[in-house]
């Protein structure tokens, strides 16, 4: 099973609608697709809270882009928006796909391939994640490096541990502390954070003192360190907790929705998943919850949590 990210959660339940396999027409916009639990199983839902993928698998990536990652018989394989697979399960680990490409494990090692399934480049890493901003993050034994959508390294492997690039900065780790550099690797924020997220919408967390507060690109305060955690800007929104409990605040940091809930994601398509008194809800941009858990299935079923890798 993939490994925990902090930040993210997932853990739904029984949903009451029939299973539908909806089609996508050539002339339809791409469909909305949420990850749903149905006691133990996954699928995805769509915004109407409809199942559209049945639940048929041990666990779930959200759509990156056309394509998400399904796990069955301890291997992972792909399907496309309309839920057929066009890579059948086959892969020890596997991520997003992003510029046409994505991380894969096979046996100790990983490599980038095609929707197809071919390679996308001969590279092969000991560590691979997804293209973010045209940068992947890549390690070769204990130290991590960036290479381009070609598999060319374009900053050698170097770092302890490092986050993905955003806004063209990324978070580095190096002597305890992160940083973060350029695509060129110049430092353009000293190596000071015990903690820190990645940049979205021109700030980015950073653990003070034990609070979470956000930077500017040039590493001045954008907003106070006055937070337990926070999750990253999205959508002109941000999940932050406080006094055991999450809400959201705006850019300003003026808060938008009190902290109410026990577990929260950050928007993604015009949804956020809750979680309150144990039962996980999916709200839209105005807050509106558009799909609630059912919590009739069988004992233990709800027990089976899934959260993004990180």
């Amino acid at each position: 099973m993939p490994s925990l990210n902090r930040r993210s959660f997932l853990q739904l339940a029984s949903l009451s609608t029939a299973a539908l396999t909806l089609p996508l027409r050539a002339d339809q916009a791409a469909p909305i697709l949420l990850p749903a639990n149905v006691c133990g199983h996954f699928g995805f839902i769509n915004n109407k809270g409809i199942i559209a993928v049945p639940a048929r698998y041990d666990a779930v990536l959200p759509f990156a882009t056309d394509y998400a990652a399904v796990h069955r018989d301890d291997k992972w394989g792909y399907i496309d928006r309309s839920g057929k697979e066009i890579l059948a399960p086959q892969y020890e680990e596997a991520r997003n796909f992003r510029w046409n490409c994505c991380p894969v494990r096979v046996g100790n090692k990983w490599h980038f391939i095609r929707p197809d399934g071919t390679d996308a480049f001969p590279a092969r890493f000991d560590v691979a994640r997804s293209f973010q901003d045209a940068r992947a993050r890549v390690a070769i034994g204990d130290k991590w490096g960036f290479i381009d959508p070609t598999g060319t390294l374009t900053i050698q492997p170097q770092y302890d541990a490092a986050n993905g690039y955003n806004e063209d900065i990324a978070p580095v780790k190096r002597g305890g502390l992160w940083g973060f550099i350029d695509k060129a690797g110049a430092t353009v924020i000293p190596f000071r954070y015990k903690t820190v997220a990645s940049f979205n919408g021109g700030v980015c967390a950073v653990e003070i003192d034990g609070k979470w507060g956000f930077i500017h690109h040039d590493g001045s305060v954008a907003l106070p360190a006055l937070w337990e955690k926070t999750g990253e800007f999205s959508e002109g929104l941000c999940p932050v907790k406080k006094d055991g409990l999450w809400g959201l605040i705006a850019p300003s940091g003026k808060v938008v929705l009190t902290p109410r809930y026990q577990e929260m994601d950050s928007f993604t398509d015009g949804y956020v998943l809750v979680q309150m008194n144990k039962q996980s809800i999916y709200l839209d941009l105005k807050f509106r919850a558009i799909w609630k858990q059912k919590m009739d299935c069988p004992a233990g079923s709800l027990d089976h949590a899934y959260k993004s890798p990180a």
